[in-house]
């Protein structure tokens, strides 16, 4: 090698390493700019009610995995009609008649 090859190879190495720090943050600010804004009201607290599942996994193995329910959410193991939060019951809370 000539005596400025190494020079020249090692500050092409440094600016191509630059140029795609620049374009890496200019794709994070234009995808940034391109979501959607945020929903009006946040989502609905994760309470500590939950169920375990067996989840099988897309390589063919099992894991359980803990499923919460969000409160005033409903899933397949409670309905409205049976929840204490929406019916509580007879003789609670009701006016008799």
């Amino acid at each position: 090698m000539r005596s400025g090859t190494a020079g020249f190879l090692v500050g092409a190495a440094l600016l191509t390493l630059l140029a795609l720090a620049l374009a890496t943050v200019a794709f994070g600010v234009v995808a940034t700019l391109r979501m959607p804004p945020p929903p009006d009201e946040p989502p609905p607290p994760i309470t500590r009610h939950g169920r375990w599942e067996l989840r099988r996994l897309p390589d063919g193995t099992h894991e359980y995995a803990w499923i919460a329910r969000q409160a005033g959410r409903f899933g397949p193991e409670t309905s409205p009609e049976t929840s204490p939060e929406t019916n509580p019951g007879p003789g609670r809370h009701r006016i008799p008649g």
